[in-house]
């Protein structure tokens, strides 16, 4: 078994890492958040047919583009504040001992 002792992490790494999940998970949620808000605007009664197919078509780059891009900007700060936050804790401490094992 190999010991390497992590003292910093990468703060643009981690943000990007955790960016780039919340924006899939956000993605899937739109996927289905879509659904919701395209019925709700095919069911208005007072909304003519070019209103209904821009309200229609609004929701869905809403639910699959603007939700996930919101979401990566609120991941990326989310992880620049946990790892700058974990790096001052390494510091501190002086680093993480880690045991590695290499695969077969």
């Amino acid at each position: 078994m190999k010991k390497i002792m992590v003292r910093r992490l990468g703060v643009a790494s981690v943000a990007k890492f955790i960016g780039v999940i919340h924006a899939i998970w956000a993605f899937i949620a739109g996927f289905f958040v879509m659904f919701g808000g395209i019925s709700a605007v095919l069911t208005q009664t007072d909304w003519e047919t070019f209103e209904k197919i821009a309200g229609t078509v609004g929701v869905a780059i809403a639910s699959l583009l603007v939700v996930p891009l919101v979401a990566f900007l609120l991941g990326w700060l989310y992880g620049a504040i946990i790892a700058l936050i974990a790096n001052l804790f390494l510091h501190t401490a002086k680093g993480i001992e880690l045991d590695i094992e290499e695969a077969k």
